[in-house]
């Protein structure tokens, strides 16, 4: 019986021990500040009546492992498989939020950036890179239909 009951703890030390072995979060994402994060919200729930908890789900598009909140172009999705997602820029301080979604409206996608563009007041370079994002951003959107069905005529 004693026997057993030693076997137990050390089972338990070695469970606890693995448990806490420094390993990350296995889904990590951007952490917004507060002020954007109701941005988000708002903005992710005028298309969707439903609850979707967008501002969690924050991806840095163009370095996917970096998880700081800084200047650069975002995506962010409600939690779920029927929730697409949509993008925004963050530049000095400002923030631009897509209205559109890429996957049913790539067109409109386009005429935002350069909308964003101008009102962001973005520089040669940002515009470059944020180009090869959003035209990644759009490959990888094409095709998806979130749950909804296609209408063929």
């Amino acid at each position: 019986m004693v026997d057993r009951f030693i076997m137990l703890i050390l089972a338990m030390a070695v469970w606890n021990a693995s448990a806490q072995n420094g390993k990350g979060n296995p889904f990590p994402r951007v952490a917004v500040p507060d002020s954007i994060a109701v941005k988000l919200k708002k903005a992710y729930e005028t298309s969707s009546k439903l609850r979707s908890n967008a501002e969690a789900n924050v991806y840095n598009l163009i370095d996917r492992f970096n998880y700081d909140f800084k200047d650069g172009i975002y995506s962010f999705k409600g939690m779920g498989p029927h929730f697409p997602r949509r993008i925004f820029i963050f530049d000095k301080g400002q923030l631009f939020i897509f209205d559109s979604a890429g996957f049913n409206e790539p067109q409109e996608v386009i005429r935002e950036f350069s909308q964003a563009i101008d009102s962001l007041n973005l520089s040669p370079d940002q515009i470059v890179q944020y180009s090869k994002t959003i035209s990644k951003y759009l490959e990888q959107e094409s095709g998806e239909t979130y749950g909804r069905e296609k209408v063929y005529p």
